[in-house]
């Protein structure tokens, strides 16, 4: 692959941020020493969270290079089903889950 293709690729990028974001969560699931949390990382929880991520700063890196761009009324549905895609993630997967972890570091605990 060229370098001048892949240095603005919003794919390789969205990956590359989705990864350090599963990343970040898992160790900060492990700091946290919630015995429930620790044991429901498996081979599959980090890769799920690395594409569920990775899908959900696709279509915000997306949503604002149209917007960037000025192409808004030209990707009207492109830019609306990013839009929506991100909101859905953000909502239902995103929120729960870090609302989660943040509640686990206060005083009470998990």
């Amino acid at each position: 692959m060229n370098y001048k293709i892949t240095k603005n690729s919003t794919g390789i990028i969205a990956g590359i941020i989705g990864l350090l974001f599963a990343l970040v969560y898992v160790g900060l699931e492990i700091l946290n020493e919630n015995p429930e949390a620790t044991h429901s990382i498996s081979i599959w929880h980090t890769p799920l969270l690395w594409l569920l991520a990775s899908i959900l700063f696709y279509l915000v890196f997306y949503a604002v290079g149209i917007v960037r761009g000025g192409k808004v009324k030209e990707r009207a549905i492109p830019f609306s089903f990013s839009v929506i895609g991100a909101v859905l993630l953000a909502l239902f997967w995103l929120y729960p889950m870090l609302a989660t972890l943040i509640g686990c570091f206060g005083g009470s605990g998990c």
